[in-house]
């Protein structure tokens, strides 16, 4: 409603008394003429658009929204400002969910924009906007068909390209900070292919310090954005 009020089609509430936080999204629909209605959801409202599979987590409302879109890519890129900047781009990464939760942790490190690749990616859907707790409304991203390419515009951009690779000889610990970088996460089940490693400026490692070897793209998107957002002494 603050960001996109025309892409939101519908906003329930469950009872008239939802409670002061819904009592304000109610009020700021019904100021962008927003249908809102008052009841328990039917099950198509409980469904939305996940496949047909309804959700377990219910709460005081729900609201029908249209996906965010994607802009050009040229767009994506902003290092006029003062201070570096900080992008993504993911190869490949299929699970919504993982999606979803990298977009709210962009959010949240203050990402500038997020590169996805088209094919054989998730795509931002429902699933992901809800995962993502307002993410996706306020990260631009861009869709490419040729990541590679990307990574070189990023390049001419004054943007450096940092791959993740469990075989990297270097830790993330090592990067230097006053760059503009842009942190580039593989599939869950490969990594980084071939192609993406070979077009990165420099490749970096998260080593495990206890007995577990490894993390999900979602969870290793959480502690690289934390050390390359870190305030440097």
């Amino acid at each position: 409603l603050e960001t996109r009020p025309k892409a939101v089609k519908l906003v329930r509430v469950h009872s008239e008394t939802p409670g002061a936080p819904w009592d304000s999204v109610v009020q700021m629909a019904r100021d962008n003429g927003v249908a809102v209605r008052i009841g328990a959801p039917d099950q198509r409202d409980q469904r939305g658009n996940r496949g047909g599979r309804e959700t377990e987590r219910t709460g005081a409302g729900l609201a029908t929204v249209e996906p965010p879109s994607p802009i050009p890519l040229e767009y994506l890129w902003n290092t006029e400002e003062e201070s570096t900047g900080l992008w993504l781009a993911l190869d490949q990464v299929q699970d919504p969910q993982n999606l979803g939760a990298i977009f709210r942790l962009a959010g949240f490190f203050g990402v500038r924009g997020i590169v996805l690749t088209k094919d054989r990616s998730a795509s931002v859907n429902a699933t992901v906007c809800d995962v993502s707790a307002g993410g996706a409304e306020h990260v631009p991203f861009a869709v490419i068909a040729n990541l590679a390419q990307a990574m070189e515009k990023a390049q001419q951009n004054q943007i450096w390209v940092l791959g993740t690779c469990e075989r990297a000889d270097s830790t993330i610990h090592s990067v230097q900070r006053d760059r503009n970088w842009m942190l580039v996460l593989g599939n869950e089940g490969t990594g980084l292919r071939r192609l993406t490693r070979e077009r990165c400026d420099q490749l970096v490692s998260l080593p495990p310090l206890g007995a577990v070897p490894s993390l999900n793209v979602a969870t290793a998107a959480s502690a690289c954005l934390a050390i390359l957002t870190a305030p440097t002494n």
